[in-house]
């Protein structure tokens, strides 16, 4: 009777079988819209908690990278009108949503060296983004160098003060020239201030997309026990207004 349907932009929750859900009801079959919508929503919210402790137990997320992982919100409440819920993460309407960064992640070590702290950097950082893979050494390849910490603390950013994992492009020049607070950047052989990307790693929303193939089945037999809870419901209210 019902189903769920996943795709690449949204992570949406309905049920098909009106009219099976309205002979189920007996003598009160306009009650069928109302039911599917209760059992929808209360199957959103459950399919919302269960994917994110999941993704939890998947990912090797440090503090803020778990954090972002709640950004998994209802967008969409099922109405009478409609009756499809849909669960979305990201998208303009989040400021603040996750970046595609390794620094999200588990890495050794979990912190910047900057300024003259430099020299108390490992020679290679480690990181791993699956809590059963094995920490890998970030020693960069072709023009990348290895990888390493740095803090991003332009206020005008998504996520100020972000700790992200970063590469510099080698040979390359064009980087700003100077610090937030005005100390000189460092120099390759030839002067230049090379420019640095971000070391990427799945994004929340990807995560999510990986967790809900793998509760997707879950979340159908959800609906389903859901659909029945609200059938049931409202069979004993009805039953008990006409004993009025």
């Amino acid at each position: 009777m019902s189903y769920t349907r996943y795709n690449a932009d949204d992570l949406t929750i309905e049920l098909v079988g009106e009219k099976e859900v309205a002979k189920a009801l007996g003598s009160i079959p306009q009650k069928a819209p109302l039911v599917i919508r209760n059992a929808v929503n209360e199957t959103a919210k459950d399919a919302r908690k269960v994917m994110i402790q999941e993704a939890k137990k998947r990912y090797a997320l440090n503090s803020k990278g778990r954090r972002h992982l709640n950004d998994l919100q209802i967008r969409q409440k099922a109405r009478v009108s409609d009756l499809g819920a849909e669960l979305h993460i990201g998208g303009p309407s989040q400021k603040k949503q996750m970046r595609n960064d390794l620094g999200y992640f588990k890495t050794v070590p979990n912190r910047p060296y900057m300024g003259v702290d430099v020299a108390n950097a490992p020679a290679v950082f480690r990181g791993k983004v699956l809590k059963n893979g094995s920490m890998k050494k970030l020693t960069g390849q072709g023009n990348l160098s290895k990888g390493f910490l740095v803090k991003f603390t332009n206020s005008t950013t998504a996520d100020a003060n972000h700790i992200g994992m970063v590469q510099r492009i080698v040979g390359s020049s064009g980087g700003p020239e100077k610090t937030r607070t005005g100390a000189r950047r460092w120099r390759n052989a030839q002067g230049n201030v090379e420019q640095i990307v971000t070391m990427g790693s799945p994004s929340a929303a990807a995560m999510h997309h990986v967790i809900w193939q793998q509760v997707e089945p879950d979340v159908q037999d959800t609906l389903e026990k859901k659909l029945e809870e609200s059938i049931q419901k409202t069979l004993a209210r009805a039953a008990k207004g006409a004993k009025k």
